[in-house]
């Protein structure tokens, strides 16, 4: 049986990609320009972002496994960020960044849900630590819920 060509991405349209980038500005603060030097690439549910390229007509013609960093999955009718998105971009945000303490992140790591109230607007949010951006949350009134990737989980240190 032959196997089944997958399709390049298509490029969202331009409402599509103002929509999106009004959801990280209002969600994270991250401003759209930030994103000019790239094109937005959608999936069926998945979104990814490719840095602007003058041969993309030509990658069009390839059959590619992945394509660019997937930075958003549509969840129902939310769009949740990529921790690998976050980490790469989340240094520009400036809303629905928490930066946790020892023991929160200890307690989440362990327990995936961190029951505390916290200045965070409901929705996902980024997670740090003292030095690094972590990846994404979700967080509930009075609960944080960890979306970490389990391999950086095992690979974070506390003292």
């Amino acid at each position: 049986m032959a196997k089944e060509r997958k399709a390049f991405p298509a490029e969202v349209s331009k409402e599509e990609r103002e929509e999106i980038l009004l959801y990280l500005y209002e969600r994270f603060g991250l401003p759209p320009e930030l994103f000019d030097p790239y094109i937005i690439l959608k999936g069926v549910k998945n979104y990814w972002l490719l840095r602007r390229n003058p041969h993309l007509d030509k990658l069009k013609k390839l059959s590619p496994e992945v394509v660019g960093l997937l930075f958003l999955r549509k969840i129902s009718q939310f769009l949740k960020p990529t921790s690998s998105f976050l980490q790469r971009f989340g240094l520009h945000a400036t809303k629905n960044v928490i930066t946790l303490e020892e023991e929160d992140l200890r307690i989440l790591i362990e327990k995936k849900v961190l029951h505390k109230e916290l200045p965070l607007e409901s929705g996902y949010v980024i997670l740090k630590d003292k030095n690094w951006i972590l990846g994404c949350g979700l967080y509930l009134p009075g609960k944080l819920y960890s979306y970490l990737d389990v391999k950086l989980r095992q690979t974070i240190t506390l003292d």
